[in-house]
């Protein structure tokens, strides 16, 4: 099958679309500020992402689960996946990280969609607003995971 086809105009219309989006992008960036508090938080998501990734992937594979390939985070799994471990954390907290919606906003992991697939101006302003309380989110479960057996020895 022969790629679509689109007009001259068409053409003009999607290339001012795509320069009017690499603009905005390059705005949002431009204030420093903004740009290491999104580069912080997406950095410190991917951590709590491929450290909950590590059970999972266990909790998968004693599951008798094919785990090659591409792990999806799903709140449905992410209790049971840690309690498999011995970690016990407070659903809510967890959902706040994990989940698709929370109590308290859009979640972390939402919000972290937001800005890497397309940097959307409003999770910018929410992370901005919200960073303590998101950054605590993410924070609060490193630790819990980095002193775990600290605190039972």
């Amino acid at each position: 099958m022969s790629a679509p086809k689109i007009s001259a105009q068409e053409q003009k219309i999607l290339r001012g679309n795509a320069k009017a989006e690499l603009e905005r992008m390059e705005a949002c960036l431009a204030d420093e500020n903004t740009a290491q508090i999104l580069d912080a938080f997406k950095n410190k998501f991917n951590i709590c992402e491929t450290v909950y990734k590590v059970i999972f992937a266990e909790h998968q594979k004693r599951k008798q689960k094919n785990v090659s390939g591409y792990l999806k985070v799903d709140m449905k799994q992410v209790p049971h996946a840690l309690n498999f471990a011995g970690y016990s954390f407070e659903k809510t907290d967890l959902n706040e990280l994990f989940g698709a919606s929370g109590k308290k906003g859009t979640t972390v992991k939402k919000l972290r969609d937001s800005v890497t697939h397309g940097n959307d101006p409003k999770a910018v302003n929410e992370i901005v607003a919200r960073k303590e309380e998101l950054f605590g989110y993410m924070d609060s479960f490193l630790s819990v995971i980095r002193t775990f057996d600290d605190a039972a020895a």
